[in-house]
């Protein structure tokens, strides 16, 4: 059974090989994790222990950095085992892990947005927290996009949904993880969505539905460019109309062709006629000769005949002409219809949110298709990205000329910029740079891209811009923190429900040893330079203090987490509860105030 901490004997020190889950699961308690994930609903009875406990205990599991999730059991050191832990997660003893495995197995979709209900509740007063910290700073909101895979194994055909896809440089069987996360000064990098999808799913086609997440989950958005759709919609009427004159003067083609060929029909019957005429009189009533009348009769009819059949094409092709161009006017104005409502829905949501910050977003080339740079320009972000495109390396190569001078922007590297590009599929003008490596291989290019506000723009300083782009290389870290930190990429459950739970508890955890950070270091009590350098390392944290031997120390009331001196840490001391309770900055949560400690 659990022991409640209110009733600590008054002297008793328990081991623990898993010391900062220890920490974490009281941190859990006073930002309310642990009293929301027992009301996710999942349709398992309980029997010995109740479903949302083996949630629970699953997440204490990612937190500990396990591979497998039988490594709940039969790991080096089994949480199944560690009592400790289970006592400050308030969980009774811990379930093996086909216990887990099967409630994975029984979860659903309820479950699925049940649990998802919860962890955003948990994050969001974290998440404004940044926000509001980023803007007192007159600070922008950087964003960064990232689709990483998960694969299983090519032979597999038990993972349901799985589809072969590019992943990691080569095709593979598995899933794809859309990620947007965003760049905080209080939390360092924070995950605001992770979609999941199948291995055969491409970059471009999540990027709109992750910024949308990400908006929901940032409670804000950039200023709307609605100025930028109304210019497309007044360049959509003048198509339209443009296209209406086409199709009216293929028409009046058309209606002149029809009536020539009615005419022609006419002169081709009263000729037949007269020659039918002729060609029954008596021989010696003909004119003889080539130029005789009845011969005069045949040639026009022949003729005639000719230019009928070619009235008749060229009525065919007005026709042919005049439907396509109803059919793009048709196409247009459907467009326009979607353009209204977009510059209606756009003014709206600027009506709303009258003070909007800036946003930037980075994503590599696999979002940049013509129709996501207009989508999200018009959104209001500050565009970076980079361009797959070969042939507009190629172009921007042919517009160097042999005295323009590069700028160095990297040991290996140099850029030259223009503003004003005009692409064929973003109808807005755009800032590209030419990228120019020095390597062992040879000489290689690549082209960034950057949205501007208008016509008349500088080019950005290149340095800048080439590290700034780079830096996005913050979620592809975050990508590989969840690989070897936290596993993400081995599917603990082959049910669709369990896979997404696996990714959501993931990059919640991430969060959550960010989060912890500012809560824990007002409880050491006694510590050390390397234990002050882990706490802000994720990776350290849960690979090495959340693995490491420490004493829980119940003591006249107190409760003290000790490390060994068989771990890293010796000597550090973190003080649980029996000191005066420390309320985390967050006024936006629902509750007034957190639990005491």
């Amino acid at each position: 059974m659990t022991r409640s901490d209110s009733t600590l004997t008054s002297d008793e020190r328990n081991l623990t090989q898993h010391a900062m889950l220890i920490v974490w699961g009281h941190f859990g308690r006073t930002i309310g994790l642990l009293e929301r994930l027992v009301k996710v609903p999942i349709a398992q009875k309980k029997v010995l222990r109740a479903p949302q406990e083996k949630i629970t205990e699953f997440l204490v599991g990612l937190l500990s950095g396990m591979e497998y999730l039988t490594d709940l059991s039969e790991g080096p050191a089994p949480l199944t085992k560690d009592t400790e832990v289970s006592t400050a997660w308030k969980l009774q003893a811990m379930a093996d892990a086909s216990g887990v495995s099967r409630t994975l197995q029984a979860c659903t979709d309820e479950t699925v947005q049940g649990l998802a209900e919860v962890l955003d509740a948990v994050s969001q007063p974290f998440i404004h927290r940044a926000v509001s910290d980023l803007r007192q700073r007159n600070q922008p909101l950087v964003l960064d996009v990232d689709l990483t895979g998960r694969p299983v194994s090519s032979t597999s055909q038990t993972f349901p949904g799985a589809a072969f896809g590019y992943m990691d440089g080569e095709v593979r069987l598995g899933y794809q993880l859309a990620q947007i996360c965003l760049d905080t000064s209080l939390f360092g990098r924070q995950w605001l969505s992770a979609q999941h999808h199948p291995g055969n799913t491409v970059s471009a086609g999540c990027l709109l539905s992750l910024v949308q997440e990400a908006e929901q989950r940032l409670g804000c958005h950039p200023r709307r460019r609605t100025e930028l759709v109304a210019q497309r919609l007044s360049a959509c009427d003048e198509e339209i109309a443009a296209l209406e004159r086409q199709a009216a003067q293929q028409e009046q083609r058309a209606a002149a062709q029809t009536e020539r060929v009615v005419r022609l029909a006419d002169q081709i019957a009263a000729a037949e006629a007269q020659v039918e005429a002729l060609g029954t009189a008596p021989a010696s009533g003909r004119q003889a000769g080539p130029y005789s009348r009845f011969n005069r009769l045949k040639k026009q009819i022949v003729g005639w005949r000719g230019q009928a059949e070619r009235a008749q094409v060229g009525m065919a092709q007005a026709r042919e002409v005049a439907a396509r161009h109803r059919e793009r006017r048709q196409a247009r104005l459907a467009e326009r219809i979607r353009l209204q409502e977009r510059h209606e829905r756009l003014c709206q949501e600027n009506a709303r949110q009258s003070d909007a910050p800036r946003c930037r977003l980075r994503m590599d080339a696999g979002f940049a298709t013509g129709e996501n740079l207009t989508a999200v320009t018009e959104l209001g972000y500050e565009v970076d990205t980079k361009s797959a495109n070969d042939a507009l390396v190629q172009a921007l190569c042919n517009r160097v000329t042999a005295g323009q001078e590069w700028t160095r922007v990297g040991k290996n590297a140099e850029m030259i910029g223009w503003t004003n590009y005009e692409s064929n599929t973003c109808p807005y003008p755009l800032t590209v740079g030419l990228e120019r490596f020095h390597t062992p291989k040879g000489v290689r290019h690549a082209v960034l891209i950057r949205s501007q506000e208008g016509p008349v723009t500088a080019c950005p300083d290149l340095p800048a811009w080439f590290h700034d782009y780079n830096a996005r290389q913050t979620i592809e870290a975050g990508n590989k923190q969840e690989k070897t930190t936290f596993k993400v990429q081995h599917l603990m459950s082959r049910s669709p429900a369990g896979i997404q739970i696996q990714a959501m508890l993931t990059v919640f955890a991430a969060n959550f040893v960010r989060w912890a950070d500012e809560w824990i270091r007002p409880r050491v009590e006694q510590s050390n330079r390397r234990f002050d350098g882990v706490l802000s390392s994720p990776k350290r944290l849960v690979r090495v203090a959340a693995n490491s031997l420490a004493a829980v120390e119940r003591t006249d009331g107190r409760l003290l987490v000790r490390f060994s001196a068989l771990s890293s840490f010796e000597s550090v001391v973190i003080r649980l509860s029996g000191v005066a309770g420390h309320q985390l900055p967050l006024p936006l949560f629902t509750n007034d105030h957190f639990a005491s400690t």
